[in-house]
């Protein structure tokens, strides 16, 4: 059967958000396609298990949906279904390792160059100055800095979609993946300096009003590289795909700190079996500056891809459908 220019498909409700207005279908063919609500024809509210007929179109979007049965939710009548799984931290984490592994020569091979690099700068300038170029070293460090601040937030905007690419099934390569990076700077520069002054002030409010922002902004940029939303609509976007899983995300947040101490300590290792302090000039002080460049080139890949495990699962949770996919509402 044909209408509306296309072939009409039955199928079954998933999930349907009303916050957001939009939701997923399991259509008789197997697929999962996407829709919003405004191409529901139907007044009946929208619950798990509804059949309804839809036209399915070429990039998995429902379209002319017309709902058959109202099904009562599992919790009572008439309430939509907002989550299609529970949030798993386990699997969050596992995500965050394998999107490494499978990536790790765009991963590493770019925070060398745009995080290792200028940490070395940095490194060089302080040994400068603590053995007595005092100018020439704070300079160098400067320069250093800035040059870590750019790279820092291209990397993120690299490894974020890299990240959700690979979950949703696709590669990416290093020049798509640096091209999203460069484009992503200056929004994600612009959410860091925002997020990091929220949080700091929250920080001086006796530390937990701190955490709680933290918390809530938590996936802010990936609703930047993924949905392309401005800097104030992303926070806000954060804050909504962070509620009711707050404990959850402080949780891990808890273990991906853990995790950068265990690495600074196992590299910083190294340092100390030379004997010496950083401070006095011994011969040890290139192997800390050293160390210090590997935590942050190790510290930056595992952040970035951490985030971008964290937001696919909530939106996955939350929305019952992977990122990129839902992204598409937004282009």
């Amino acid at each position: 059967v044909r209408a509306f220019g296309g072939m009409i498909m039955r199928g079954e409700v998933l999930t349907f958000d009303q916050a957001t207005g939009m939701g997923a279908i399991l259509g008789d063919d197997t697929a999962r396609y996407l829709f919003n609500v405004t191409q529901v024809r139907t007044s009946l509210p929208l619950t798990r298990g509804q059949k309804v007929d839809f036209v399915p179109s070429a990039d998995l979007q429902a379209t002319e949906i017309f709902v058959l049965q109202s099904v009562a939710s599992p919790s009572g009548a008439g309430q939509a279904v907002s989550r299609s799984d529970q949030f798993d931290l386990g699997r969050v984490i596992q995500r965050t390792f394998t999107t490494i592994r499978e990536n790790a020569a765009i991963f590493f091979g770019a925070s060398t160059v745009m995080v290792g690099a200028p940490s070395a700068v940095m490194g060089l300038g302080q040994s400068t100055a603590v053995t007595g170029g005092a100018a020439v070293g704070f300079l160098t460090m400067a320069a250093g800095w800035v040059f870590y601040l750019v790279g820092l937030y291209m990397l993120q905007g690299m490894v974020v979609k890299a990240a959700v690419n690979g979950f949703n099934g696709k590669a990416t390569s290093f020049g798509q993946a640096f091209d999203v990076g460069v484009k992503m700077f200056l929004p994600l520069l612009g959410l860091a300096i925002i997020a990091a002054l929220g949080a700091g002030l929250g920080y001086l409010a006796l530390i937990v009003p701190g955490v709680i922002i933290s918390v809530m902004w938590s996936v802010a940029s990936p609703a930047v590289v993924v949905e392309k939303r401005g800097v104030l609509e992303s926070l806000q976007r954060s804050r909504d795909l962070t509620r009711g899983y707050r404990w959850n995300v402080f949780g891990l947040m808890v273990i991906y700190m853990l995790l950068s101490w265990i690495i600074g300590a196992a590299v910083g290792a190294l340092g100390l079996a030379t004997g010496g302090g950083f401070l006095d000039g011994s011969p040890n002080l290139w192997v800390n500056a050293a160390s210090g460049v590997v935590v942050n080139i190790l510290s930056a890949v595992v952040a970035s891809a951490g985030v971008a495990a964290l937001y696919y699962e909530l939106r996955t949770v939350k929305e019952g459908a992977g990122p990129e996919a839902l992204a598409a509402v937004f282009d």
